[in-house]
């Protein structure tokens, strides 16, 4: 719920305050958690962490970005060399991070169907 309240939020203020674009991402971050926790007793599974890691780099890259780009801005400069390296480190992060989310929704879905076919196997029987 804390993540699908931020994405809009950082998404309206994102053109006037640049920082709030990082709640966008920070909710984002959120609901690929969420939508990644496992079936069973541990909510916070092995595919829920590497989203969770992924989600963290991706926000620390896309802030050290920003940082950048403001500090350059104020001194009227051009970009250090690092800023690429910044804004390629985000894009990957967040490339794995979606593709860890997704991972995870479709193991889980499918551990889902699995329950529910052995629990209608050992009715019928």
């Amino acid at each position: 719920m804390v993540g699908g309240i931020c994405v809009p939020i950082g998404l309206v203020a994102g053109p006037f305050l640049l920082p709030a674009q990082l709640l966008a991402v920070a909710g984002i971050v959120l609901l690929a958690v969420a939508l990644s926790h496992g079936p069973g007793e541990r909510w916070f599974w092995r595919w829920s962490l590497a989203v969770a890691a992924a989600g963290g780099l991706w926000l620390a890259a896309t802030a050290a970005y920003y940082i950048t780009i403001m500090v350059a801005a104020e001194a009227s400069a051009p970009l250090p060399v690092f800023a690429q390296g910044l804004f390629t480190a985000g894009a990957v992060s967040v490339a794995v991070m979606a593709v860890a989310a997704l991972t995870a929704a479709l193991l889980r879905m499918l551990a889902n169907r699995r329950k529910a076919r052995e629990a209608g196997a050992s009715v019928r029987s």
